[in-house]
């Protein structure tokens, strides 16, 4: 079944401590509700629309018989891990000894600002195709599904991918300050973890998927 290590890369981007970080980020700004309602709209429309350029563009072209579901996992599943091997080698993930350079000052002094367009850019650039996610696309094309469970699939896996984002804009409307502590924690929590331990995280998705990919053959 590919809707469930599509569900289970989604949750993993989810907890991305960057893309909670800036939530949190716009609960601290002024107008915090539309600020972040802004972020997610760009981000679920930056998110969506690649995702439907993709999946329409590359399904035509994977209708080869050699393209099967399988072999996609087994593809998405050893892409999963190298970049698992990546983070937990220090090559991909920030490090707090790094100093940061002067476009790196910028662009906080510019999330730092009120302006809604600037957090309607972070959600378009936050949703920008990334490894995991052109593995997810490339399970969802191999699925050999119709046009609309596709499109379905893309939908869902935004919307799980987003949780953090949604969520917290609900509760926010109910408990403010608790939603906004709640996150914090969450996001330093997430901080604090070693990067070995997100590198086996996303080792077991990677292996998740060459199992299935693997059964299926």
């Amino acid at each position: 079944m590919w809707i469930t290590p599509l569900l289970v890369m989604a949750i993993a981007v989810s907890l991305e401590p960057f893309r909670i970080g800036m939530t949190v980020l716009m609960l601290n700004r002024p107008r915090p509700l539309l600020q972040l309602l802004t972020f997610l709209t760009g981000g679920f429309a930056m998110g969506s629309a690649v995702g439907v350029v993709v999946l329409f563009v590359l399904r035509p072209a994977m209708g080869s018989a050699h393209f099967t579901l399988p072999r996609a996992q087994l593809v998405a599943g050893a892409i999963v891990l190298v970049v698992a091997a990546a983070v937990g080698s220090g090559l991909v993930g920030p490090k707090a000894d790094r100093e940061p350079g002067q476009l790196a000052l910028r662009a906080r002094q510019l999330l730092n600002g009120h302006s809604l367009w600037t957090a309607g850019v972070a959600g378009l650039g936050i949703a920008l195709p990334s490894v995991d996610y052109l593995a997810a696309l490339t399970l969802i094309v191999a699925s050999g599904t119709a046009a609309a469970t596709q499109v379905g699939a893309l939908l869902l896996f935004n919307v799980v991918a987003f949780g953090l984002v949604e969520i917290p804009l609900i509760c926010y409307l109910v408990a403010p300050d608790r939603t906004r502590a709640a996150l914090s924690g969450l996001h330093d929590w997430l901080r604090a973890r070693h990067r070995l331990e997100v590198a086996a995280l996303l080792a077991t998705v990677g292996c998740v998927l060459l199992v299935a990919g693997c059964t299926g053959l």
